[in-house]
Formats: structure tokens, C-alpha cells, sequence
């Protein structure tokens, strides 16, 4: 008979006084019991959060207030979207209010569930810990400006001079490449230029060696500027 007993009172809900209240028209005493649990919250489990919070709804809504019976619908199905109404235990009349709410206040509803959702379910713990704004990050090696081509400068982030570096010294390595393929590629099987090709061929060994000073001029500059003349670069702050 004692475990009988004891079995009755774990199965005994919180909710059990405010309901039997509410059934027997006992609306004063349902509401001071809800709101009791409700504010502050003292029921344990979403399923009785939303029961509490539906069944409050049907006090305020007996008792004609019924901007307050529409504000515990919403709240209920912010707490438990599949939450059912029993028909058993509401007249007709509240089930019509609980759709009308229901689909009145959809977006309300939204709201507060996704209010509710950082507090139900903790945010995952970050894999790799974030870079602080105020870390700062190493400069990069002035070395960068022995690398032709403007590579240097624009790593370093000087675009401009990057890009006058590049074209010059391409412009000298390419004028040179081709003036070096052609002037060879104009010599006998002996290594000799015929005699109507050799006024050619002294102009083509002419321009291969401007464009090769014109290129060692601009690569010679460019390290100067990146290792001297540069001022040296601030260190970076992090992201």
C-alpha cells in the first residue's frame, strides 16, 4: 500500500492543483497558483513550461482578459511547437481563441523561441581560438626585395612601384630574350652572320644589350628602394 502511494505522489504534477482549480470554476485560485510557477518560472521541463503557460491562457481567457490569454498562447508555443490542446479539458470556445492566436502571432512566436534557443542549447566551443584584434602580426622579411619583377613590392603592399618595377624589367627582359633568340638563331653552322645579315645582327646584339642594362638598371633600383630607401613597414595588426 506504501509503494502505491508512493508511486501516486511521482506521478503528481505540479500543474495538478491550478488544473483541478480551473475545472472547477476556481479561476482566482488557478491564476494566483499559475503565476506563482510561471513568474518566476518554477516548473521543471519544457512540456510543463507550455502547459502551465496554455493553461493560464484559458484562466485569463474565462476571465475576459484577453490580451493576456493571447500572450500565454504565445508564450506556450514559443516554449513547445507541437504542443497540443486537449479538447477535454477546454471548452470549444478557448480551442477557437488558440488557433486564432496561433496564427495571428506566428512571427511573435518565432521570436521568442529563437530568444529562448542560446539559453536551451550552449553555443559549440570554437575549434581554433580567434586571432585578437590587437595581436599583431610579424612583418614580412625585407628580403622579399631581391625577388624580380616588383614580387617585393608587392608583397609589401606598394602596388604602385610594384607595378613600375614589373613593367620595366619586363619590358628589358623581353626585348632582350628576343633580340638574343634572334641574333642567334641568324648564325651559320660555322657561328658566323653572312655578310647581308651582319648589319641585322649588330642591331639585334645592340637592343639584347639595352635590354639587358635596361633590366639589371630597374633590379638594381628596385632592391635599392626595398633594402634602403624604403622606410620599414609597420607591424600589422590581426583581423
Amino acid at each position: 500500500m506504501g509503494a502505491a502511494w508512493l508511486l501516486v505522489a511521482l506521478a503528481a504534477s505540479p500543474l495538478d492543483g491550478a488544473r483541478s482549480a480551473y475545472q472547477s470554476g476556481e479561476l482566482t485560485q488557478a491564476r494566483t497558483e499559475l503565476e506563482s510557477l510561471l513568474y518566476p518560472l518554477k516548473l521543471e521541463g519544457e512540456s510543463l513550461e507550455a502547459e502551465g503557460h496554455l493553461l493560464l491562457a484559458a484562466t485569463y481567457h474565462a476571465q475576459e482578459e484577453n490580451a493576456r490569454a493571447e500572450d500565454e498562447v504565445v508564450r506556450a508555443f514559443a516554449v513547445r511547437e507541437d504542443l497540443g490542446v486537449d479538447p477535454l479539458l477546454y471548452p470549444p470556445d478557448f480551442l477557437a481563441f488558440v488557433g486564432r492566436a496561433r496564427t495571428q502571432h506566428q512571427s511573435r512566436i518565432a521570436e521568442l523561441r529563437a530568444e529562448r534557443r542560446p539559453r536551451l542549447v550552449p553555443p559549440p566551443a570554437p575549434l581554433v581560438e580567434p586571432v585578437s584584434k590587437d595581436a599583431e602580426v610579424p612583418t614580412l622579411s625585407r628580403a622579399w626585395y631581391l625577388a624580380p619583377l616588383g614580387i617585393g613590392h608587392f608583397k609589401q603592399g606598394r602596388s604602385r612601384m610594384g607595378t613600375v618595377m614589373a613593367v620595366t624589367q619586363g619590358v628589358g627582359l623581353a626585348v632582350a630574350g628576343a633580340s638574343l633568340g634572334a641574333s642567334l638563331s641568324m648564325r651559320g653552322a660555322d657561328g658566323r652572320y653572312s655578310a647581308s645579315d651582319a648589319g641585322t645582327a649588330r642591331t639585334l646584339n645592340v637592343t639584347y644589350l639595352v635590354g639587358a642594362y635596361v633590366f639589371a638598371a630597374a633590379y638594381a633600383y628596385g632592391v635599392l628602394d626595398g633594402m634602403v630607401l624604403a622606410p620599414e613597414p609597420p607591424a600589422r595588426s590581426g583581423p
